[in-house]
């Protein structure tokens, strides 16, 4: 039975900015005069957080981050004004005029450029967080929410206020009058609160997978529009992803009696299936399913999802064969290995090759002692390199997903044929930046130029390098990894999956007797 996640508070953030008043009216009847901000924030919350965090996930108020108190990186608003002036001498409109907060608290005053124009009404919107580059008005403003969120520690939600994106209600007042300003919060959020008595455990990843869209690379949103069922229309909408994941910095030691929190921001929406919780915890993969609240996610409010680590069985795949395990995950509607495939029948050095005998190989290891082969670093961190041959095991080849063939892999699973590496690539957003998000993160085994994977996905791609075919020879470890498929182009050529350091693509290719080169495997699950 699947558990249902629980609301803790009714409303998230409700963030106000108040009484925009007017300096001076030199002129009644042609206008004019300094338009002065001030803001107010209304919060309410059970627990305390922080202040200065702009958005907070744990606080009873919501604080501005002032000039006081944050002198180089305080908060900033965006604010138009069909009506308004940028200058006394000035034209109409006032768009994007910069505000900054000065105060550190709930209630700030914002300094900025504005003037009344004309005397009558004067339509005023505005957002959080401010964006320097925007040189629009106020109906499509930029707007994303990153698939690939960081927290720095345990119970931090620094990384929140980045997340953020509030909008102010459209307002309408004459000249002179009051300006008060009400901001809303465009995405949800969520509280994971985990414990678990495994011991000496290391969370370092949370993953929420659902049905439709989490996050999104870009998309655009009017200020001026009319919120449906009390949720905000974002346009040109792309870069959707399904899912959303947390790495946390810090990883976090688990304990029974003290639950250790993580936050994540989400797009608001329903979702018809189970939700899917994934957490790494000492590089191994436990998943637990749970049901939406009741209507879905909505804008606005936070979400606490309690999980104890001892109800989550490990995501782990023992091999028969060997008694080698592999964690695995899954990925869309995939279940992947999250580690390449290490069985290894027999080996031999890089100068035995053939596109028609199967061969194995481990990177720098020219000799054909198993256990020679199987106590080097490179065989316990990047597996086994396999020729085309030896990793289809005698199968014919296969386009069809799923492949059908189980090649080298163990009982149960499969060698993914190119259609089934291309429904991973495609879920996560295509080949062009789906490396990227396969790559395992920093430089442990990476080149410094993988400087833009996230490993989000929690594929945990290596850069395993390649034994080459026509020089017979290891190349590549620490700058590109490669995989096959069960897929052949030509009676020579099969289809494969390359990433490099440098890139966050992955590269589709079958080129040129290349069946004969030695390439890691990944599994998938039948």
């Amino acid at each position: 039975m699947k558990d249902l996640i629980k609301i803790l508070s009714a409303v998230l953030l409700v963030t106000a900015i108040n009484a925009c008043t007017l300096q001076e009216v030199p002129d009644p009847t042609n206008g004019g005069g300094a338009i002065t901000i001030t803001a107010q924030t209304v919060q309410k919350h059970d627990v305390t957080n922080t202040p200065g965090t702009k958005t907070t996930l744990s606080g009873v108020e919501t604080h501005w981050k002032g000039v006081d108190s944050y002198p180089e990186n305080p908060d900033k608003i965006g604010i138009f004004s069909p009506q308004a002036r940028t200058n006394e001498g000035g034209d109409p409109p006032v768009n994007n005029a910069e505000f900054t907060a000065q105060t550190s608290a709930k209630n700030s005053s914002f300094n900025g450029t504005m003037y009344w124009g004309a005397v009558g009404n004067h339509d005023f919107y505005a957002y959080y967080p401010y964006n320097s580059e925007y040189d629009g008005d106020q109906t499509a403003i930029p707007i994303s929410l990153a698939s690939a969120q960081n927290q720095s520690a345990a119970g931090n939600s620094d990384h929140i206020g980045v997340l953020d994106f509030l909008v102010a209600t459209p307002l309408t007042v004459a000249s002179g009058g009051a300006v008060n300003l009400a901001f809303n919060h465009v995405f949800s959020m969520i509280e994971f609160r985990i414990t678990g008595s495994l011991g000496e455990t290391s969370l370092s990843q949370v993953i929420l997978q659902g049905e439709n869209t989490l996050a999104f690379s870009s998309g655009t949103i009017n200020l001026g529009q009319t919120l449906v069922d009390d949720a905000y229309t974002i346009a040109n909408q792309s870069g959707n992803s399904k899912y959303v994941s947390v790495m946390l910095e810090s990883p976090i030691t688990l304990e029974t009696d003290q639950a250790k929190s993580v936050y994540m921001m989400i797009l608001p929406g329903t979702h018809a299936e189970g939700l899917l919780i994934q957490l790494n915890i000492d590089g191994v993969w436990r998943e637990l399913s749970k049901n939406q609240p009741d209507g879905g996610f909505l804008r606005g409010k936070k979400y606490v999802v309690e999980l104890n680590t001892d109800d989550m069985s490990e995501n782990v795949l023992t091999d028969s064969r060997d008694a080698n395990t592999y964690s695995y995950k899954t990925i869309g509607t995939q279940v992947w290995m999250t580690e390449n495939l290490a069985y290894l029948p027999s080996v031999v050095g890089p100068g035995t090759g053939s596109t028609s005998a199967g061969y194995q190989y481990v990177y720098g290891y020219d000799g054909t002692v198993l256990a020679t082969a199987k106590a080097t670093d490179n065989y316990s961190t990047y597996g086994v390199l396999y020729n085309w041959t030896a990793a289809m095991n005698g199968a014919a080849s296969s386009d069809i997903n799923p492949s059908g063939v189980q090649g080298i892999c163990p009982d149960s699973w499969h060698l993914p044929s190119d259609a089934e590496w291309t429904q991973l690539t495609s879920y996560l957003g295509g080949e062009s930046v789906a490396g990227g998000k396969m790559k395992e993160a920093g430089f442990s085994h990476w080149t410094s130029l993988n400087t833009d994977a996230t490993n989000e996905s929690g594929f945990t791609a290596l850069p395993g390098g390649y034994r080459t075919y026509d020089s017979s020879i290891f190349r590549n470890i620490g700058i590109a990894g490669y995989w096959w498929s069960s897929s052949q182009l030509t009676t020579s050529d099969a289809w494969y999956r390359r990433m490099a350091s440098g890139g966050i693509y992955v590269l589709r290719d079958a080129n040129g007797d290349d069946k004969g080169n030695g390439f890691s495997v990944r599994c998938v699950r039948d």
